[in-house]
């Protein structure tokens, strides 16, 4: 079964729900008002969390180059080890 990705109207909590692809979720779970569905995404960004100077563009580019950065430290760290090969 899909996941799907629904915010309240009213509160804007954001949940997933596992159902057919016939089947809706009509209310929200916290305050039982209308909710509609979003686009499911790993890097999600609510309006309260960003700034007036932060937009969710810049939010991205800036979770990329974190992530570059982590894979070339990764990348140093394996390439100073020994690795020992048994026959």
């Amino acid at each position: 079964m899909p996941t799907y990705t629904y915010q309240c109207t009213k509160c804007e909590f954001v949940f997933e729900e596992f159902h057919l692809m016939s089947e809706t979720v009509e209310s929200c779970k916290k305050c039982d008002s209308t909710v509609r569905r979003v686009l499911s995404s790993d890097f999600f960004v609510s309006k309260t969390s960003v700034s007036n100077k932060e937009k969710p563009g810049s939010l991205v580019r800036q979770y990329i180059e974190d992530v570059k950065e982590e894979v070339k430290r990764e990348k140093k760290s394996l390439s100073t080890k020994e690795y020992v090969v048994n026959d």
